[in-house]
């Protein structure tokens, strides 16, 4: 039948599960078994329907119920599971986005070069990005930046709270064919750029990267690591390949909010930062170091930790 490839995939996966238990199986597995699971349903149901008592209803109805044990497994090792999620699921899902993370990464950082040659040859270009205000501060050589000291604890859970934000509506976006995501990383790009140029213009931009390079390196990572989840989406829905269009989404959307789930509260760590460390008088040196050193955490972390598990190529 043309449906039996799908289903001695879902046999393979099931007896690669083992006994309900889901640790043998890669992230991209797990989520290529639920989604072949769910269409396994949809054929039993059928099967009921119009050849009930048929060898094909039979197996199939088999199928279903020994996925029904490993698909909907609950139970106890949580602090293992949370383990697997954090050593292997969520690195490993990182690395499988790879083309994504790449493409989101350009999206962000083309627009932001462009807009920095262009504000520093014509700096009223900068009117478009900013406020009247903002630029005056900068023709006075003035940066915007600081924040007295009794507001900098309120500031950096506003900021963490703002950057979570905006980072669960670039996921929620992606499923609009990730348009509005790819408007989102162009215009903060855009903006992130143009400021430099200003800056630059004025010679002040050396205090703008002073305040940048705390909390920038660890929030612009994840900044892009969340966009790639929502281009991941998008892409799901424009080019699904052999799949359904729904089942294309449904395993992006896993994906995507594995990305969402795991480095969303690293936008806390980048947050304090930008609100406590960064607007304050400590040495250049000390915010370089801690800028380099949580992106190298950041990226050792998601490029080389779990590499040793199975891994399925992205779909």
């Amino acid at each position: 039948m043309r449906r039996r490839d799908d289903w001695n995939r879902l046999e393979d996966l099931i007896a690669r599960a083992g006994s309900g238990q889901l640790n043998g199986l890669a992230p991209a597995q797990v989520l290529t078994m639920t989604a072949l699971y769910r269409r396994a349903t949809a054929d039993l149901a059928r099967a009921q329907r119009d050849w009930p008592g048929e060898p094909v209803h039979r197996y199939l109805n088999g199928l279903v119920a020994r996925g029904h044990g490993v698909v909907y497994r609950r139970g106890g090792h949580v602090w293992r599971r949370i383990q697997t999620f954090y050593l292997e699921t969520l690195p490993g899902t990182y690395r499988l986005a790879w083309p994504y993370v790449v493409a989101s990464a350009a999206l962000l950082f083309v627009p932001a070069i462009v807009a920095y040659f262009v504000v520093l040859a014509h700096p009223e270009a900068a009117y478009g990005i900013a406020s009247p205000a903002l630029i005056d501060r900068v023709h006075h050589h003035q940066l915007w930046t600081d924040i007295p000291p009794e507001l900098r604890v309120e500031a950096a859970g506003l900021i963490a709270i703002n950057n979570i934000y905006v980072t669960m509506i670039a996921f929620a976006f992606g499923v609009v064919f990730g348009l509005p995501v790819i408007y989102v990383l162009i215009m903060n790009g855009i903006n992130l750029g143009g400021l430099f140029g200003l800056t630059q213009a004025y010679g002040v931009s050396g205090g703008l990267f002073e305040f940048v390079i705390g909390h920038g390196v660890l929030e612009l990572s994840i900044v892009i690591a969340e966009g790639a989840a929502g281009l991941m989406m998008g892409w799901a829905l424009i080019s699904p390949g052999n799949r359904k269009r729904s089942d294309a989404l449904v395993i992006a959307a896993r994906r995507a909010f594995t990305l969402l789930l795991g480095l969303s509260p690293l936008l806390l760590i980048a947050g304090t930062i930008e609100g406590n460390i960064s607007p304050s008088d400590a040495p250049f040196a000390a915010k370089v170091t801690i800028g380099l050193t949580t992106g190298v955490l950041f990226y050792t972390y998601l490029l080389v930790v779990g590499r040793r598990a199975r891994a399925e190529p992205a779909p």
